[in-house]
């Protein structure tokens, strides 16, 4: 993709693009850095979603994004889809550039109005088979095995647009215009937090029985109001600690826990499944904290580092 940024109030030159990311802001109000950071959180979010986008069509399609231009004023973010795959002889159509690109804007239509409707998460299967049908419409394969996007890529989708709404503030507003003029304005006063998202899309829930897991910490909840995030093995994983007294224990500096050490426990895993029966997401709760285990060796890398600060 490229992306041209042009002043608003300059006439623009025609751009050599698919759609734009328009962000008329209210000048002389709040942080500067709040409209800069919406548009790169857009940008992102896009990367993100035409990277599962084109894998619906072909796993063999990459996209690229890249900056062009920068400049000052009301943002209005050009962007432009450079496909390219690694296999040519697989895609027979000569346009098939075209019809992808296509598809990927008329997608990104759909999200966006979704994440405006009010009854956005009883509407994902729905949505699940619009995409689909327009990664079909592409016929960029010639065969009749297009897949809908998953449940979680959406979901991911949602939350991601929603960061880039709370960005913004009173007074600010943005939308999505197509090259050929079509535009939609986005409502930023429909918010959607990633939890309660998941929490309106799920038709059922299943609960795992306590298993043993060994958990190190990334980042411990001091405030007992959040989660704690974890790594375990490749994965990050957010969990909440539902073990109260060794929690409070904890919170009242009787038990020593730092980033690094890891926490052997009994964990149960709650997996959430859609109006279409597919999984959307999985919860970790901590029921019992069984033991701290320290990281040792960090520790001893750290000490070796005050005896010997000319190393």
């Amino acid at each position: 993709m490229t992306i041209e940024v042009e002043l608003a109030s300059v006439p623009p030159s025609e751009p050599d693009a698919d759609f734009a990311f328009y962000i008329d802001f209210k000048k002389g109000r709040g942080s500067p850095s709040r409209v800069f950071a919406a548009a790169q959180d857009f940008i992102h979010a896009c990367e993100r979603l035409d990277r599962d986008l084109v894998g619906v069509v072909d796993p063999g399609i990459e996209t690229v994004l890249v900056l062009e231009d920068i400049e000052a004023g009301s943002l209005k973010v050009w962007l432009r889809n450079v496909l390219a795959a690694t296999d040519d002889d697989a895609i027979k159509d000569l346009d098939w550039k075209k019809q992808v690109g296509s598809y990927l804007l008329k997608a990104k239509y759909i999200l966006l109005r979704w994440a405006d409707d009010p009854a956005a998460p009883q509407r994902l299967p729905e949505v699940r088979q619009e995409i689909r049908q327009l990664a079909a419409a592409t016929d960029v394969r010639h065969l009749p095995d297009y897949t809908a996007p998953s449940p979680e890529t959406l979901v991911r989708a949602m939350s991601d647009f929603q960061a880039v709404k709370e960005r913004l503030g009173p007074g600010d507003s943005a939308s999505l215009i197509s090259a050929d003029g079509s535009r939609y304005e986005i409502d930023l006063n429909i918010r959607w937090g990633a939890e309660t998202l998941e929490d309106l899309a799920v038709k059922s829930t299943m609960d795992s029985p306590p298993i043993g897991m060994i958990l190190a910490v990334k980042k411990p909840d001091y405030l007992g109001s959040s989660r704690w995030s974890f790594r375990h093995g490749k994965r990050t994983i957010e969990a909440k600690i539902e073990d109260e007294s060794w929690l409070r224990s904890f919170q009242q500096r009787e038990i020593d826990v730092r980033p690094g050490d890891a926490l052997q426990c009994q964990v149960r895993i709650e997996s959430l499944y859609g109006h279409d029966n597919e999984l959307l997401t999985e919860r970790y709760r901590v029921v019992e904290v069984a033991a701290v285990l320290t990281d040792r060796i960090a520790q001893a890398d750290m000490f070796d580092d005050d005896a010997e600060p000319g190393r």
